[in-house]
């Protein structure tokens, strides 16, 4: 179920990306699961069927907002961190 979700948060993201004529990697994953999450939490919660598309489009609008802010000044790009050593490495005499 996690990767189904995972699949379907980026192709959403996918789709707003092509819509706002932007790289998908422009849009902040874990912002847009959130603001994905909230929009359907809404639109379970409304009685009347009719409101879906309004719904789906102002999610899709809430996308293109929360685009990733470009930072000036930065130098690296972002990548992952190598895992913690729980042991020092011992270091040989050569």
């Amino acid at each position: 179920g996690a990767c189904i979700a995972y699949n379907l948060v980026r192709l959403e993201m996918a789709n707003v990306a092509a819509d706002a004529q932007c790289n998908p990697t422009d849009i902040s994953f874990v912002r847009a699961f959130h603001i994905i999450q909230y929009e359907l939490t809404w639109a379970a919660a409304t009685r009347a069927y009719g409101k879906l598309p309004s719904l789906l489009q102002r999610m899709r609008q809430r996308l293109v907002t929360e685009l990733t802010v470009k930072r000036p000044g930065r130098h690296f790009d972002r990548g992952v961190k190598s895992k913690a050593q729980r042991y020092p490495y011992k270091k040989s005499k050569a």
